[in-house]
């Protein structure tokens, strides 16, 4: 469990200093879902209609209707999110869908207020080597990692046409991975949905088809499209104050021992620009008094032209890891934002960022975890007299504790991980995109 995690649900920890503990009764609840009332924004009718038409072409069932209706009339908002992801995403996505949908259900109705869940699908990413793979247990318990043979161009994963004959062949190939019984077949029906419509939208439909009229609100960049123009314009308004909050709460979480993702370069902001409609995400950079920059080089317009251009056409625009944070908390009545370990470490830093230019800032829960065991797994357990909780709790000793190859070789595997963390400090503490994806490979690797 990550420090962040084991703090906010203990109700002890450093931690704490930076993100604070959730309301441990309903009188604190109650007392928490007033004062965000108070503070989060309303969400107009012409949106709360889009929201509505968008749960209905994706067939998210009529209590996803109700739900964004009810956004409309004062309810609030239990949020979580990811980019899309191959079969509907990793399982952990789930995991996060089911936390916001189990903690709204707790909360609805508490003081006569509603309590809806949300899930912020991250369309606008565009890095599909992440989205485009999936891991997948087949028939003999065997990992198998599946992935479309399509390649990066930088486009949005929401721009991204699928090829129905690519779906094709990988529904067939999951098909032939799992069982041949009744339970079998409807898993592959739901993890592979028939093709149509972009990438993302096809990935969602899998994640949707797993929980059903839950209930579940999604909401998409592009449904925020009239207003959030002057969102993104506010945001390079406030480029320099909120990188400055972002770098100084990680020095903070860093003397502190805690983890601190976000590394923000000099001149960078929180926002991306497509030149092209439709085309790559580059990232906004600013230098001198009224340069910007884009992906890094000097582009044709200053900082007055190009917030012109995010206010008369916001489809050019879109927030990165921290602007994302800041348009959802915008335009949304967020009580909490229920994250993953990294994510709830970048949380605090944007906790800090939305005080340092006067925003509201939502309660961050750590996502629920769990360990799946298969059924083969669960019966050798059994055969050797323990059950996986045993297992997992440490009340079971690893077989081969004696053999002295085995331990030479843990030895060997805990001094190379040991290494690789020690080469890679000075790294983790460049800025740019590199130090995220080198934490996430550090974590696969461990």
């Amino acid at each position: 469990m990550s420090a962040f995690a084991r703090a906010l649900r203990t109700g002890e920890g450093e931690a704490l200093r930076f993100l604070p503990a959730p309301p441990q009764d309903e009188a604190a609840w109650a007392e928490r879902l007033a004062k965000t009332a108070q503070s989060a924004p309303a969400v107009p009718a012409a949106l709360v209609e889009r929201l509505v038409a968008r749960q209905q072409v994706l067939c998210a069932g009529e209590c996803a209707v109700a739900n964004a209706r009810a956004l409309g009339e004062g309810a609030l908002a239990v949020v979580t999110g990811q980019q899309p992801g191959l079969l509907g995403g990793p399982l952990l996505t789930f995991h996060k869908a089911a936390g916001a949908i189990a903690l709204a259900r707790k909360l609805d109705g508490l003081g006569g207020r509603r309590v809806v869940p949300i899930f912020w699908l991250a369309s606008e990413d565009h890095d599909l080597d992440e989205a485009n793979r999936a891991v997948l247990g087949d028939r003999r318990g065997q990992a198998r990692r599946l992935r479309l043979p399509i390649e990066p161009d930088g486009r949005s994963l929401m721009d991204l046409p699928l090829d129905p004959a690519l779906v094709a062949e990988l529904a067939a190939e999951v098909r032939g991975m799992l069982p041949d019984t009744e339970r079998g077949r409807a898993a592959a029906d739901a993890a592979v949905p028939a093709a149509g419509g972009d990438f993302a939208t096809w990935c969602l439909r899998a994640l949707l088809q797993v929980f059903g009229d839950s209930g579940l609100v999604v909401v998409e960049p592009p449904v925020l499209a009239p207003e959030v123009g002057a969102t993104y314009a506010w945001l390079l308004d406030h480029a320099e104050p909120i990188q400055a909050a972002i770098a100084a709460s990680g020095s903070e979480l860093a003397a502190a021992g805690l983890p601190a993702p976000l590394a923000p370069a000099a001149g960078s902001t929180a926002l991306f620009f497509r030149a092209d409609e439709g085309g790559p995400r580059l990232r906004v950079g600013l230098h001198g008094e009224d340069g910007v920059t884009l992906r890094g080089q000097p582009a044709a317009m200053d900082r007055a032209a190009l917030r012109a251009r995010l206010l008369a056409e916001p489809m050019r625009g879109s927030g990165n890891v921290a602007g994302r944070v800041f348009v959802q908390n915008f335009h949304l009545p967020v009580l909490a934002y229920i994250a993953g370990p990294t994510e709830i470490a970048y949380q605090a830093q944007l906790r800090a960022a939305h005080e340092a230019v006067g925003r509201f800032f939502p309660l961050a829960l750590p996502r629920p975890e769990g360990t799946w065991v298969d059924a083969k797994t669960a019966a050798i357990l059994a055969a050797f007299g323990t059950q996986p909780a045993d297992v997992l709790a440490g009340a079971v000793d690893a077989p081969g504790g004696e053999d002295e190859e085995l331990e030479t070789g843990l030895r060997t595997i805990a001094d190379r991980l040991a290494a690789l963390e020690q080469a890679a400090a000075g790294l983790l503490a460049r800025g740019g995109r590199g130090p995220d994806a080198l934490q996430r490979a550090l974590e696969r690797t461990r």
